[in-house]
């Protein structure tokens, strides 16, 4: 029996007929970070500081014991950085990402843009050292003197789903050097990261032989291996199933080697096949050279 519509649902009636009322939330710190500009770029590796209330240092008791944690905060300076972006001249948080960005299109709740509506932003860190009301972190994506909310330890039985999708094309290769390592977040799961890993180098050496750049016209190729190793192919090229420039064959680590081939609009095409699948993670793949990586 298919489940009522939302309307239909035996509780609908309880429900609050208007949203409540705005809140005020009261900070528990403040981050003391070197990202000091919002033209400022964030590496994911820089250091950065967590400072909370004195009056919060029993609640801090046993943190130091793991290794990440979830770090809620306030975008105070959003205003600043869409008008920095031209992408709202009024420092409005746009519903819909504009067509200035590659993610035009999308809805800002199916991105990571840091525009959101609440004015709230969340980031996984690594937690490095505990002095006092004192954390400092790794991995922190957010401005110096940004009010800190709340602070939850990671846990990876609940936090982690290897399995997780996300659509073909959803993210694209930036302009700077370690974007494929960024664009894996250190890849904290340990048999998909690696396959993700694969599918950006793969895709970024064969467009490099053909001499062609991602996304260009009468750009098309086909894939043997995993939707995560596809995944990181998309991500290098452009090419995707949504726009049929990229017809995957979908093979597990025990099935037959995996390939790619990448054409262009002429009659130049690059084919590779990878030497091997048992990778430790996806920074040994990022660290190899092209001639571990790739038969041909």
């Amino acid at each position: 029996m298919a489940s009522p519509p939302p309307d239909a649902h035996p509780r609908a009636k309880s429900r609050p007929a208007a949203l409540p009322s705005p809140i005020v939330l009261t900070p528990i710190g403040v981050i003391e970070s070197p990202w000091r500009s919002v033209s400022d770029h964030c590496d994911y590796k820089t250091p950065a500081r967590l400072r909370l209330r004195d009056d919060l240092l029993d609640a801090l008791k046993g943190v130091e014991y793991f290794s990440h944690l979830w770090v809620i905060y306030h975008q105070h300076r959003s205003a600043e950085w869409l008008r920095g972006r031209g992408w709202a001249a009024d420092g409005t948080a746009p519903l819909v990402l504009p067509e200035c960005d590659d993610r035009s299109g999308q809805g800002v709740f199916s991105s990571r843009a840091p525009c959101r509506p609440s004015g709230l932003g969340s980031c996984i860190v690594e937690l490095l050292e505990r002095r006092g009301t004192l954390l400092t972190v790794r991995g922190l994506d957010a401005l110096d003197g940004t009010p800190l909310l709340d602070i939850k330890v990671y846990v990876p039985q609940f936090d982690a789903f290897p399995g997780a999708l996300t659509p073909l094309g959803w993210a694209s290769v930036l302009a700077h050097d370690d974007d494929a390592t960024r664009a894996t977040r250190w890849l904290h799961w340990d048999t998909t990261g690696p396959e993700f890993a694969l599918g950006l180098r793969a895709g970024l050496a064969a467009m490099k032989r053909l001499g062609t750049r991602r996304n260009a016209p009468g750009l098309h190729s086909r894939l043997a291996g995993s939707l995560f190793f596809a995944q990181g192919w998309e991500l290098a090229t452009g090419c995707t199933p949504l726009r049929a420039t990229l017809a995957l064959e979908e093979r597990d680590s025990g099935a037959p080697p995996w390939e790619a081939s990448l054409a262009g609009s002429g009659k130049r095409r690059c084919r590779l096949a990878l030497h091997r699948l048992d990778w430790p993670d996806a920074a040994a793949v990022m660290a190899a050279d092209n001639r571990a990586l790739f038969a041909r």
